[in-house]
């Protein structure tokens, strides 16, 4: 289950809005996709329900473990490939390692 409720995040000190107070609740065994041009805040969302990024408002669950104040709870429910290698960046090489044998 995932539940966004009036979320929201903004970039530039708050001029440009990714995010516009959305909300939306995806029930277990429902499939769900983000379709829309680029600069929509398909990716700001999704980077929000893993944690990566903070919203600016609004509250996030998963599986009822909400990301902010549990989320190494709410982590172990959802899994993220990312569409670029920035996150592989951060890690050490035994990180790394240890990354694509729990992967394999």
């Amino acid at each position: 289950m995932l539940k966004l409720t009036n979320v929201s995040k903004s970039y530039a000190g708050g001029k440009v809005r990714a995010v516009d107070d959305i909300t939306l609740h995806v029930k277990r065994g429902e499939i769900f996709g983000f379709i829309g041009p680029n600069g929509a805040g398909k990716t700001t969302t999704i980077k929000m329900i893993c944690g990566i990024l903070q919203p600016d408002s609004g509250s996030i669950e998963i599986n009822g473990f909400d990301v902010r104040r549990d989320p190494i709870q709410a982590k172990k429910s959802i899994g993220y490939v990312p569409d670029n290698h920035e996150v592989y960046e951060r890690l050490t090489g035994l990180e790394y390692l240890n990354f694509i044998g729990d992967i394999y």
